[in-house]
C-alpha cells in the first residue's frame, strides 16, 4: 500500500508527524505533500523517515479566490510525483486538502479519504457558503470520511441532503488523535492535594475560556482556600487573568515539553479547559494519562469519546455554575475515576490508533476494487 498525504497544516502541527511516523512503523509506504503559503514554514515538523515535500503553491489572495489553491497545486503534484504508483490519497482537511484530492481523483481515478477538522466544521462551513457545493462533492466522492469525535460526525451529517445522509453515515468513521506512548507512565491518584488544585492548560485567549475556569474555581471556593487555580499558558488574556487571581492561585506562563507538562499535571487534581471550540483536545488525554479527571466542553471534540462520568464530565461553555458543580462530581470517587483515566488513555497510544488508520485504508481500497 502506498499513500499520498495532502496535508496543508503540517508546519503548525505536532499530531501529523506522529501519525505519519506511526504509519511508517506499521510498514505503510507514504509521501506527504504540503501545499504551503509561507516560505518560513518550509521544512517544519517533517516526520522522520517519511518522504515529505513542501511546495509554495498557496498565496494570501487564495482566501478570496479559494479555487486557485487546487488549480495551482495539482499541476505541481502531477509534475513532481508519479501518481500512478500510489494506491490512495488522504486529504487531511475537507476544504483545502479535499479540493486538491478531488481534482486528482477526477483526473487520475485514485480513490481518496478525507478528514474533517475543527476549521472545516466550525469556521469554513459556517461562514463560506459559496464553498458548500464543493464540500458536498468531496464528501460524495470520498471512499471514507474521518472525524475525530462522535460530535463532529453528527455535525457532518447535516452537510448533505437528508436523502444522502445514510450513505454518508456508513462511510464516516471516528478515529481520534493518538498520544505518544511516552506519556503512558502515569499512575492513578490515591489522594487529593490540600488545598485541592484545579488545573488549566492552554492558550490564554477567548476561545480557550481560561477566565471561565478561574471563575468556576472561585465560585466553588468562595474565598475559603479549599480550592485553588493553577494555570499554564500565555496569550492576550494574561494580564486580565493575573489581576483576577486569588492570593493562593498561580499562573505559571508557558510550559513546553512532555516532562515539564507531566510535572504540571502532578501538581493538579483535576483539569478544567472549557474551550468554546476544540477539534479534539489533546490536553485532556495528556492529563488523563497522568491520572487526572477532566472537564471538557459539551458538543466539542472530546465530548463523546467516553461515557459521561467515566473520566470526567462535559460542561457547557460559559456555564460557570455548572462547571463549579461538575468539579465536585469529578472529584467524587476520585481514586476509581483516576484509575479509569490512566487505563483509558492507554487505549489512545499512537500504535493502536495507527492500526485503526491502517484498517481504514485497507477497507477504503477494498471498497473500490
Amino acid at each position: 500500500m502506498k499513500i499520498l498525504h495532502i496535508c496543508r497544516n503540517l508546519a503548525g502541527s505536532t499530531v501529523f508527524p506522529q501519525l505519519f511516523e506511526t504509519l511508517h512503523a506499521l510498514g505503510v509506504e507514504q509521501t506527504v505533500f504540503v501545499p504551503e503559503e509561507s516560505r518560513e514554514n518550509i521544512g517544519r515538523n517533517v516526520p522522520k523517515d517519511v518522504e515529505t515535500r513542501y511546495e509554495l503553491t498557496l498565496r494570501k489572495s487564495d482566501t478570496l479566490f479559494f479555487f486557485r489553491k487546487a488549480e495551482r497545486t495539482c499541476p505541481v503534484i502531477e509534475r513532481t510525483i508519479p501518481l500512478d504508483s500510489y494506491d490512495l490519497l488522504h486529504a487531511h482537511t475537507l476544504f483545502t486538502d479535499g479540493s486538491i484530492a478531488l481534482r486528482l481523483h477526477k483526473a487520475h481515478g485514485i480513490p481518496f479519504v478525507v478528514t474533517l477538522r475543527y476549521s472545516d466544521v466550525a469556521v469554513i462551513w459556517k461562514y463560506e457558503w459559496h464553498l458548500h457545493p464543493m464540500a458536498r462533492e468531496i464528501l460524495r466522492a470520498a471512499s471514507a470520511v474521518i472525524v475525530l469525535s462522535p460530535v463532529v460526525k453528527t455535525q457532518a451529517m447535516s452537510f448533505l441532503p437528508e436523502g444522502e445522509r445514510e450513505t454518508l453515515t456508513r462511510k464516516t468513521f471516528v478515529i481520534p488523535n493518538g498520544i505518544d506512548p511516552l506519556w503512558l507512565n502515569g499512575t492513578p491518584r490515591t489522594s487529593l492535594h490540600s488545598p485541592i488544585v484545579i488545573g488549566f492548560a492552554g492558550k490564554l485567549n477567548r476561545r480557550k475560556r481560561p477566565m471561565d475556569a478561574l471563575a468556576a474555581v472561585h465560585m466553588l471556593d468562595q474565598g475559603n482556600g479549599r480550592y485553588v487555580f493553577l494555570g499554564c499558558g500565555t496569550g492576550p488574556l494574561e494580564e486580565e487573568m493575573q489581576a483576577a487571581l486569588a492570593p493562593e492561585d498561580r499562573l505559571l506562563g508557558a510550559i513546553s515539553g512532555r516532562e515539564n507538562m507531566c510535572d504540571f499535571y502532578s501538581q493538579c487534581d483535576l483539569l478544567l479547559v472549557p474551550s468554546a471550540a476544540e477539534t479534539f483536545g489533546m490536553v485532556y488525554l495528556e492529563a488523563m494519562s497522568q491520572g487526572l479527571p477532566v472537564l471538557y466542553t459539551r458538543g466539542q471534540g472530546f465530548d463523546g469519546q467516553f461515557p459521561e462520568g467515566e473520566v470526567g464530565f462535559a460542561v457547557d461553555c460559559g456555564a460557570i455554575k455548572e462547571q463549579s458543580m461538575r468539579i465536585l462530581d469529578a472529584l467524587a470517587q476520585y481514586e476509581e475515576r483516576s484509575k479509569r483515566c490512566v487505563r483509558n488513555a492507554a487505549e489512545y497510544a499512537w500504535p493502536k490508533i495507527g492500526r485503526r488508520w491502517l484498517d481504514l485504508y485497507h477497507a477504503a481500497l477494498e471498497g473500490k476494487r
